[in-house]
């Protein structure tokens, strides 16, 4: 009994703290606003680092300039630039919101998806429309991808200006469970020690 209750808290207590990981995968709350050479994330044993592709620094806005909360730009010679998210495992699917504070028509939005070996392994394309003033968000499930490439815009006044985070990613093949899939096995583990322990409870009384 005290396994299988023990099992149940440690549960419940994942459980309740499920939605909150799943919404902030790589915290970009947490990070100062500014500019920086590199942007180095973590989420547990993932690691996400963000650079500006071709050289330049990444960008960090407030919350009111992406629209998303907090987001990653990049500005490479005075202009902005696409971006590179890199892990360090390999990504199943991933989603990631973009915005900006409006005004700029990046459209349309690419997601490049690479593999360790520098092979690309799809191209997911959205839309931004000059007169959106929201966030959007757009989904890559090109799985074993190690970097994206992230770019907006074609030949406008002002491309590659949106900001972007990490909504929400799974590894390839399943690598580590999410945190309600851990509830269920520890679930799962209270109810056979419970078992067990009834069972041999019942054996010692027969044996008696």
């Amino acid at each position: 009994m005290k396994i299988m209750f023990a099992g149940t808290i440690g549960a419940a207590a994942l459980l309740a703290a499920a939605p909150a990981i799943a919404a902030t995968p790589f915290d970009l709350e947490g990070v100062a606003a500014g500019s920086y050479a590199s942007l180095v994330v973590d989420d547990g044993p993932v690691q996400l680092t963000i650079t500006s592709e071709g050289g330049g620094v990444v960008l960090v806005g407030d919350s009111n300039v992406a629209l998303i909360g907090k987001g990653a730009a990049s500005v490479r010679d005075g202009r902005f630039s696409a971006k590179r998210f890199t892990f360090n495992q390999s990504i199943g699917s991933i989603t990631f919101n973009y915005g900006d504070a409006g005004g700029d028509d990046d459209n349309p939005v690419n997601v490049a998806a690479f593999d360790d070996l520098g092979v690309l392994l799809g191209t997911v394309v959205g839309s931004y429309d000059r007169d959106e003033s929201l966030g959007g968000s757009i989904t890559s499930t090109f799985s074993g991808a190690r970097y994206y490439i992230l770019s907006s815009g074609s030949g406008d006044a002002n491309p590659n200006s949106l900001f972007w985070d990490v909504a929400s990613y799974s590894l390839a093949g399943g690598g580590v469970p999410e945190p309600a899939t851990w509830a269920l096995m520890i679930l799962g583990f209270g109810a056979v020690g419970g078992a067990m322990r009834r069972r041999s409870g019942r054996a010692a009384a027969v044996a008696a």
